[in-house]
């Protein structure tokens, strides 16, 4: 398993130290449920995926927004259906389908999954691994909970890579008859897809637990560390950059 969520790069945030990033991603996470208004929430939002864009590349951030817009179009379709209170936009008779206020709910609730899912995916997106097990160390987080932190976002991305090549090989050697196919007919052809991805999830089982033998997992002695953050020469000012960001989003995008 040796897919990563790391994106090679040179920006910014690739030189920011991993705790700041961490401590950044935590308060931001904080900032999108305070009240602010909607304008500044979207401004939020707009320059975390133009940060994403500058180092990460606009391919990645599209890839992004590609993987959560199914949620988010299933969220903003049916969010406004549950506030019924407050100025009537769309009426049947009596019946009241959607209001002002629920479509204002749906539209801030949908920025703040675009914000918290582009914060997370920066984080990981710019941090090996390696220095992210590290900086939740340095956290005082135990060993255990950062190592299931760091295997969680290694698995999934294999996983996800697995299910994409499987489908790749089922649509290469159905090539001909997957035109004029309808949707129901490509549902059901899911079904193989997912039986494979399933085995191959199965399979890598015992690779797995053999990963988590070589951390160290289940040892009683303390473990020990090769590698550290020294290289991260500005910490300092990097937490203290940490802190500013989310203050001074809080004061130009408070209600």
């Amino acid at each position: 398993m040796t897919t990563s969520t790391f994106v090679a790069g040179n920006g910014w945030l690739y030189r920011f130290d991993p705790r700041a990033k961490i401590l950044l991603m935590l308060l931001l996470c904080v900032w999108f449920f305070l009240p602010v208004h909607l304008v500044g929430l979207y401004v939020a939002v707009a320059l975390i995926i133009l940060t994403t864009a500058c180092n990460t590349g606009f391919s990645h951030a599209w890839k992004t927004f590609r993987s959560i817009l199914p949620m988010l179009l299933f969220m903003v379709l049916f969010m406004p259906f549950n506030v019924r209170d407050g100025q009537a936009l769309v009426q049947f008779g009596s019946f009241t389908v959607v209001t002002k206020e629920g479509l204002l709910q749906a539209g801030r609730l949908a920025g703040r999954f675009i914000g918290i899912s582009y914060v997370c995916t920066l984080l990981f997106a710019t941090t090996i691994m390696n220095e992210v097990m590290l900086a939740l160390r340095w956290y005082r987080l135990p060993y255990k909970a950062g190592l299931v932190v760091t295997l969680a976002f290694t698995y999934i991305p294999f996983i996800a890579d697995s299910f994409s090549q499987i489908a790749e090989s089922h649509r290469l050697r159905e090539a001909e008859a997957e035109q004029g196919r309808r949707l129901l007919q490509r549902l059901k052809d899911l079904v193989p897809t997912l039986t494979s991805a399933l085995v191959v999830a199965l399979r890598s089982i015992p690779n797995l637990a053999m990963s988590l033998e070589m951390r160290g997992f289940g040892l009683s002695n303390r473990r020990s560390q090769y590698h550290n953050l020294a290289s991260y020469r500005h910490p300092f000012t990097h937490f203290l950059l940490s802190a500013i960001i989310p203050v001074v989003l809080w004061l130009l995008c408070k209600a």
